[in-house]
């Protein structure tokens, strides 16, 4: 087996595109994490919200064998309020690796102290060495007939869930890749929105080999040479 002689990276950061190894990739661990959900929006008088789940993690160690040439890949775009996260993958048809988006949250309308609306679940990866589950959104909670809070955002391995803004206020957006946003809470008019959930990201940690093969005759005879004397 060649030895290891560098070590590279390459980043994919949005949309559908494809991955070429880098020349001379041996291996490559593979970091997907997908994208967090939007948290969900108060849209009534004295309505609380959940917030959105984060994106699930896939971490795998490939050879330059698995990937080939090239590999099909796609990435979570961002979202915004009350909307489900988009899902990262590696291979066609997700085939090598899949880190699913999170979902959104609940929401809940009522005057009566305590009564929470369920945050959305984390995404959970598949078709890794570590498969991993987003951590899902917070609960919010009514606390009188015009005070509450919104939950927070489920934080992805990378952290970043989004802060709940209190009593009649939006939910802050995620702020680390693959994280889930803070649900709104209304006491009235106007509606109050979640916050948006963060984009998925795949990270490719490349380690590249010169192959024996790959000397030149010449050096060969040189060696030879060498050990003749």
């Amino acid at each position: 087996m060649a030895d290891i002689t560098s070590v590279t990276f390459q980043v994919i950061a949005a949309g559908t595109t494809t991955y070429t190894p880098t020349a001379n990739m041996a291996h490559v661990l593979a970091f997907l994490i997908g994208g967090g959900a939007g948290g969900e929006s108060g849209i009534a008088t004295d309505e609380v919200a959940g917030g959105g789940g984060a994106g699930g993690a896939v971490i795998e160690l490939y050879t330059a064998a698995t990937i080939g040439a090239s590999q099909t890949c796609a990435v979570g775009a961002a979202v915004g309020a009350d909307t489900n996260g988009n899902a990262t993958s590696l291979g066609t048809a997700a085939a090598l690796a899949n880190a699913p988006g999170g979902s959104t949250g609940a929401s809940a309308a009522s005057t009566t102290l305590g009564t929470q609306a369920a945050g959305g679940a984390g995404g959970l990866g598949t078709g890794g060495n570590l498969n991993i589950q987003g951590q899902p959104g917070f609960r919010g909670t009514i606390f009188s007939t015009t005070d509450g809070q919104g939950g927070q955002g489920g934080s992805s391995i990378f952290g970043g869930g989004g802060a709940p803004g209190g009593s009649n206020a939006v939910g802050g957006g995620g702020g680390a890749y693959g994280a889930g946003g803070a649900g709104g809470h209304a006491s009235g008019s106007p509606n109050i929105v979640g916050g948006g959930g963060a984009a998925g990201i795949i990270y490719l940690l490349e380690f590249l080999s010169v192959a024996a093969a790959v000397i030149a005759p010449r050096a060969v005879n040189h060696l030879h040479k060498m050990a003749n004397a």
